[in-house]
């Protein structure tokens, strides 16, 4: 479990974040601004997968990993199955571990992101040449992906969102339409 611990992103995560920018060269996407998580990993992916240089990068915090506290650097399918049980295919009864967060909580995080971006959107702040790279992980982003749609807790790990997977955010003045899809799937997961 590697939550919101701090470790550098690895060769093999590299590589498919510079398969990325590839990929978004080849539809001709250019990033105009990237918004990360603070962890090290993901700045580098977002800077990799974009060509924008790593102190370009702005992060905020509401996109960090969903924090599992404890079991955090551990190997929780050996250690205890019936937590990676509990919070991966029952969500809706996840109890998190000391110092972890529970899932209302990361989408509470997820919600304030996006609330973010439909201000700065709404403000002008970003334009219609814009093209806004949001770069998190995995537990966050089917959290962001739970508050954009409304969609039970129970179906929370019900999409697939891979490594470097792309999704197109469709954010309206109200919320009340909000919706996304998927630009790329993306890579199988490192572990």
């Amino acid at each position: 479990m590697q939550g919101s611990s701090d470790i550098p992103l690895n060769e093999r995560g590299r590589q498919q974040a510079r398969q990325t920018k590839e990929f978004l060269d080849g539809l001709g996407i250019v990033v105009t601004k990237i918004i990360s998580s603070p962890l090290e990993r993901a700045i580098e992916t977002g800077s990799l997968a974009t060509g924008i240089p790593v102190d370009q990068v702005e992060t905020d915090p509401n996109l960090i990993e969903m924090a599992f506290g404890v079991c955090e650097m551990r190997n929780m399918e050996e250690e205890d199955p019936g937590f990676l049980h509990q919070c991966f295919d029952t969500p809706a009864e996840y109890i998190p571990p000391e110092g972890g967060e529970c899932y209302d909580e990361v989408v509470a995080r997820a919600g304030a992101l996006v609330e973010r971006v439909r201000r700065m959107i709404t403000s002008g702040e970003l334009g219609s040449d814009d093209v806004l790279l949001l770069v998190s992980h995995g537990a966050l982003s089917h959290c962001l992906f739970e508050y954009i749609k409304k969609t039970p807790r129970a179906a929370l790990w019900d999409v697939d969102f891979n490594n470097c997977a792309i999704a197109e955010l469709f954010l309206s003045a109200d919320g009340k339409s909000d919706d996304y899809r998927f630009v790329s799937e993306g890579f199988e997961k490192n572990w």
